[in-house]
């Protein structure tokens, strides 16, 4: 479902050879496979295999995760890719998590 087997056409992308230092915001979707460092706001992030997210705290309605975040995740969907490494705490409604993901921190689920 959120498996990067479909063609991605993000509304931006941050490419592998990109390094941004500073805050994200974006009301639409957003494509990762460079490097961020500062807090994520946008209503959908992919992280790709090669993306790196280092961040206080990443919030969107829907992240995907292929890559690397180290920080806390506050989404109300989240996708972690058997290749997704997380270091921080996630706040989530509902989560799938792929054989082989790894996550260091809690996992809570939102209440309504």
């Amino acid at each position: 479902m959120f498996g990067l087997s479909k063609k991605i056409t993000p509304s931006s992308l941050i490419s592998n050879t990109m390094v941004i230092v500073g805050n994200v915001k974006s009301d639409s979707e957003v494509y990762v496979d460079g490097v961020i460092e500062g807090d994520v706001d946008c209503k959908t992030i992919i992280v790709g295999i090669n993306g790196k997210i280092k961040s206080n705290i990443i919030r969107a309605e829907k992240i995907v995760v292929h890559g690397s975040v180290e920080g806390n995740i506050d989404a109300v969907s989240v996708y972690l890719g058997p290749s997704a490494r997380i270091n921080g705490n996630i706040t989530h409604k509902d989560i799938s998590i792929e054989n082989g993901a790894f996550v260091s921190g809690e996992v809570k689920q939102k209440r309504n």
